[in-house]
């Protein structure tokens, strides 16, 4: 029961975002193309929005997620509601730079399932210190990763979310725990990735 709501949950957050489920743009291939350092300085300089950021970037991931299954929580609506309130500091370090968080990363409004159909609906009401800490340097959280349920199997698989598979061969897993991090990236759709119950980092050709 709780698994179909969570994922009936996931799907209507998709399919309202109706902008970001159209192909990739010339633009959006741009952006996707540019180091990160070039468009946080363009950020700064104001000569790129980091609604257009976000938009490149919500748009391959959720491309990637329709390869992998490797989504938990869609936060695109309310990224770009944070970029518009003051909610992220657009003059930090990764200004405008959207990161995406293994599910077990508390953030304030969402879930925190570990992929324990017990925790659907423990929303927090504040964000954990790892998300307030990212927004503080400019970064925009607008997904969530799959993860296995406790964090310790070798495939990134759950009841509540499924099975996330390998991009380059849907036979396989990624692995675990960090597999939907590691398949978002893989597949294209994101950067840079905060992942593994110690909060490792991943990054992806950030130069």
């Amino acid at each position: 029961m709780h698994s179909k709501l969570k994922q009936a949950e996931r799907a209507k957050r998709i399919e309202s975002l109706s902008s970001y489920n159209t192909p990739l743009s010339t633009s959006d291939r741009d952006i996707l193309d540019k180091p990160v350092s070039e468009l946080v300085e363009a950020v700064h300089a104001k000569s790129i929005k980091p609604q257009s950021i976000l938009q490149a970037y919500g748009k391959a991931a959720l491309r990637a997620h329709q390869k992998t299954n490797c989504l938990t929580e869609i936060l695109i609506s309310s990224a770009e509601r944070w970029v518009e309130d003051g909610s992220i500091n657009l003059k930090g370090p990764l200004a405008g730079i959207p990161i995406s968080l293994k599910d077990s990363v508390a953030l304030a409004g969402f879930d925190t399932t570990i992929g324990y159909s017990s925790n659907v609906g423990n929303k927090k009401e504040v964000d954990g210190t790892l998300a307030r800490l990212l927004k503080d340097a400019g970064a925009v959280p607008y997904v969530k990763t799959n993860l296995p349920i406790t964090l310790l199997s070798f495939e990134s698989t759950n009841d509540v979310w499924g099975q996330t598979t390998n991009p380059h061969n849907n036979k396989y897993s990624p692995g675990g725990s960090t597999g939907g991090e590691s398949a978002l990236l893989a597949a294209g759709g994101g950067r840079i990735g905060i992942g593994s119950g110690m909060q490792r980092v991943s990054v992806k050709n950030t130069h």
